[in-house]
């Protein structure tokens, strides 16, 4: 096939140039090789039937997709890189009966994490790995503190009672109130209490059937995105990335950002505790997080986790247990369809409340 390659390019000299306009600066003459083969294989079908190739920069939407496709497909052949089950579907049958000698052999990335024990955050530097502190910073605990006076005030004697603007002052301030006066219409503060406040949603199977769904659509999103762009790779704009796709799907990205230094359940030490750590959820659903010495740093590791997730086979939504303020609570968690027994990070906003 590359003496057909060859005899054609002679034959078809604007071809062979328009080719050459689109090979990388770092592309080796083997990879450049079939790639330009896969090129040509598939233009007609992306491109339209025509003497002509389309200009590289005229916007040409099957152009874009094709040159996409052959860069996955030679990313996938030479250096290993893997891409969502449906966009490597469609790269290798386009490449059907392009043969390639001398292949490199890759370790997969599933063969090394085997090998490796998984952690449940990933960082932007190594301080996280070290030793956790067992000392909660002085304003977690006065938090901590103001919420349990909060707490015994509202279930305090049946002779205390509260007003709706009380209680909202109350939950702002966060600190405890008391009346010796009961309004007429209500019996106590315990019924104050109940007519007030909404106690925590536990997640239940059919926010998982609802949520499922909709992640099912953006597993589908960030796939077609990733090819747009090249595929996965160290240059890409992860945060950029995963708002695109979840905007496309008329959603939004809930972002939570809380010092290191005030989260002891995780590994820190005097270097970064001045890091700040990024929880990324979307409709409720935990999708990731990370940690970095500014806000943005944090938010585009966590959105690279994010992204990571969806490079596998399959999403899934599943209800699982997290760490919240010391005690164990449910979440909605978007895991690998193969994860059995996560190691999942603190939550960093209670997940009940969020439902």
């Amino acid at each position: 096939m590359e003496d057909e390659v060859c005899e054609f390019l002679k034959q078809n000299r604007e071809t062979a140039e328009w080719l050459e306009s689109i090979r990388g600066d770092c592309e080796s003459d083997k990879l450049w090789k079939h790639r330009r083969e896969f090129i040509l294989r598939n233009l007609t079908d992306f491109c339209g039937p025509g003497q002509t190739p389309p200009a590289l920069l005229s916007n040409h939407r099957g152009l874009d997709r094709l040159l996409a496709y052959s860069m996955v497909w030679t990313n996938h052949v030479f250096t290993g890189c893997r891409y969502p089950p449906p966009v490597m579907e469609k790269a290798l049958k386009m490449a059907e009966n392009i043969k390639i000698t001398d292949a490199p052999v890759h370790t997969t990335r599933d063969e090394l994490v085997s090998k490796v024990k998984k952690s449940g955050i990933t960082s932007s530097n190594e301080g996280l790995n070290e030793v956790p502190s067992k000392r909660r910073s002085t304003d977690v605990s006065r938090t901590a503190a103001a919420r349990t006076n909060l707490s015994e005030g509202l279930n305090s004697s049946a002779n205390v009672g509260c007003t709706a603007d009380q209680y909202r002052e109350g939950q702002r301030t966060e600190t405890s109130f008391y009346s010796s006066a009961v309004p007429q219409h209500w019996s106590g503060s315990n019924e104050c209490h109940q007519k007030m406040v909404d106690a925590p949603r536990r997640p239940t199977d059919e926010d998982v059937k609802e949520r499922q769904s909709f992640f099912n659509k953006l597993y589908k999103r960030v796939a077609w995105k990733l090819v747009s762009v090249g595929g996965f790779n160290p240059n890409l704009d992860y945060t950029e990335v995963l708002g695109d796709c979840i905007k496309t799907l008329k959603s939004t990205l809930d972002i939570t950002f809380v010092p290191l230094k005030e989260l002891a359940e995780l590994p820190q030490n005097k270097t970064s505790q001045e890091n700040i750590v990024c929880e990324l959820r979307c409709q409720a659903v935990y999708i990731g997080m990370g940690c970095g010495k500014t806000k943005a740093s944090a938010q585009a590791v966590a959105s690279r986790e994010a992204i990571k997730l969806f490079q596998k086979k399959k999403v899934v939504v599943k209800i699982c247990k997290r760490k919240y303020s010391g005690h164990d609570v449910e979440d909605l968690v978007l895991l690998d369809e193969e994860s059995h027994a996560p190691h999942l990070p603190p939550a960093l906003k209670n997940p009940q409340d969020l439902l």
